[in-house]
């Protein structure tokens, strides 16, 4: 039985459901904390942009260093605020649980401005600019945590796929933002502070705007609820779903959150932090669901996806392309593509092909398109461009590795862009699934913080074509591991979700796609867990 499209499920629950629920009060509450999804790939986009402008490493004395201590300094430059987002999302874990998540959320937001504007004004101090810079990331690791949970817990159950998209979407826009404001600077303000200043700075307007709004929002029903405010919850979840606190609608969906919080009450009682490791990691099923998690976290990072977006300024004038508006007009196209693709298939195709065959497919053009890649920057070792533009076989395979480049970021959206954080909320049994989803996640940035730090030092020291190198080689032994280890998990039931780590993690191919029968019985699962807030990550990175 084929599970249906995302698309004809949604069209299918928003027919079914009451139009009071499509409210503007909704809308708006979502818009404000999607908004905040900008952040981390503004950063990305403008920092990618700031350590190749010649005013910007004239400022920080790194235009005198050479190429491997500038390569050094790079790597730390870009990459100490994904070391500061793994702190944020640790204290950011604790502190929502005590002040809630608008309170949390508007906390870190300062804690981010605080850091853009830290960087704005550094003045060429780069010990403040590291220090600010690991503030701001702080912030940036919040909100790749907390807006998801928030949207999950205020939005209809008919839409929250549609509604925790557009937080997915955010990010990358975020991207694009961080491209195509330096492009724009550039052509105004090129060789002069407010060129590198501007860009910066600018990230302080969406952070005004998602901070000062979360105070139009409300605090999360389910929080409130979990705290004993339960009147005070009960209307929060009236006016978001525009209705009358008596309506049956609201009273179902209140009673249905009262009975998720009491079983997961019951499901973790007595749980201690040791606990939950003995229990992750005695018994081998819980054991091989934490490994499995930990190698797609491991192998969506070192696949150099995210590291290829923040030096591709460098990377395109690896491929030819010259002049610092000519590569960061190239970035901004590139973001452009990470950000439509990523629409794209979040909607049509990833319910559609499923979680397995979505990865194996973006990590097999992963391969070819960093293979290409990398065999040009080999074979033109040691050309200057002018010898590349007066030769047209050159030329030709020049634009062919600028398209590959292109390729690759829709590979990644089609695969490691968001499939270890789907499968994540869905393999863990809920007595440990917080505990070890909070774990992977700072995996995960530590992983972001060594290949973001490395990718310079790796460029300089191969010859550049070695890191693509490098980078295939992961994707080829990642593809060889998901053919073998990942299972489909999309509408499976609890007792077929249990059997497939029963048994050995090499044998999971031979029943990684669910029967009919499974996906049946998957459906209740889903009902079950409706109101069950999943961990979720933003579709990092």
């Amino acid at each position: 039985m084929a599970k249906p499209s995302f698309i004809a499920t949604t069209v299918a629950n928003v027919k079914n459901s009451p139009r009071e629920i499509f409210n503007w009060y909704i809308i708006v509450c979502t818009c404000l904390w999607s908004f905040s999804g900008v952040a981390k790939g503004f950063d990305e986009g403008n920092i990618a942009s700031l350590v190749v402008m010649k005013a910007f490493k004239l400022k920080f004395g790194l235009a005198s260093q050479s190429d491997s201590e500038y390569a050094n300094t790079k790597g730390w430059i870009v990459s100490i605020a994904t070391a500061g987002a793994v702190f944020g999302c640790i204290f950011c874990i604790h502190l929502t649980t005590i002040l809630g998540r608008r309170l949390a959320f508007q906390i870190f937001t300062v804690v981010y401005i605080a850091g853009v504007l830290g960087q704005t004004f550094s003045n060429g101090n780069l010990s403040g600019l590291y220090a600010s810079r690991f503030i701001a990331g702080m912030g940036i690791g919040v909100t790749t945590i907390l807006p998801s949970i928030y949207l999950a817990e205020i939005s209809p159950s008919s839409i929250r796929g549609l509604v925790t998209l557009q937080y997915a979407c955010c990010q990358q826009l975020g991207v694009v933002f961080g491209f195509f404001f330096n492009y724009g600077i550039t052509k105004s303000f090129a060789g002069s502070n407010l060129q590198w200043q501007l860009p910066t700075v600018l990230q302080v307007i969406p952070a005004i705007i998602w901070g000062l709004g979360s105070f139009l929002t409300p605090e999360s029903p389910r929080f409130l609820l979990n705290k004993g405010r339960r009147s005070e919850a009960l209307t929060t979840l009236a006016r978001l779903r525009g209705m009358s606190e008596d309506h049956q609608y609201v009273q179902d969906e209140f009673n249905g959150i009262e009975t998720q919080l009491s079983h997961e009450a019951d499901a973790v009682a007595g749980v201690s932090f040791i606990d939950a490791v003995k229990e992750t990691f005695g018994p081998i099923t819980n054991r091989r669901r934490f490994f499995l998690m930990f190698f797609a976290h491991l192998f969506a990072q070192w696949s150099g996806a995210n590291a290829i977006t923040q030096y591709s300024p460098t990377i395109f004038g690896y491929l030819g392309i010259e002049g610092q508006e000519s590569s960061f007009l190239a970035t901004g196209i590139y973001a452009i593509v990470k950000f439509v693709s990523t629409l794209v298939f979040s909607v049509v195709g990833i319910d559609f092909i499923g979680r397995r065959r979505s990865l194996m497919t973006g990590i097999t053009l992963q391969i070819v398109t960093l293979t290409y890649v990398g065999a040009y920057l080999g074979v033109t070792n040691g050309r200057s461009s002018t010898s590349i533009a007066s030769d047209s076989s050159a030329i030709h395979a020049s634009q062919a590795a600028i398209v590959a480049i292109y390729l690759h970021a829709v590979a990644w959206s089609v695969g490691w862009f968001s499939i270890p954080y789907l499968v994540s909320s869905e393999v863990f049994p809920i007595r440990i699934r917080s505990p070890n989803v909070s774990a992977l996640m700072a995996f995960h940035w530590a992983f972001y913080f060594g290949c973001s730090r490395a990718m310079p030092s790796l460029l300089a020291a191969t010859d550049r074509y070695g890191a693509f190198a490098f980078f295939a080689s992961i994707c080829c032994i990642s593809l060889v591991y998901v053919f073998f280890a990942m299972p489909e998990t999309a509408g499976r039931s609890l007792e077929s979700m249990d059997s497939l780590f029963d048994r050995p993690w090499y044998t999971v191919w031979k029943v990684a796609y669910p029967k009919p029968e499974e996906l049946l019985q998957g459906h209740q699962r889903d009902d079950e867990d409706d109101l069950e807030v999943k961990p979720h990550v933003s579709h990092k990175n």
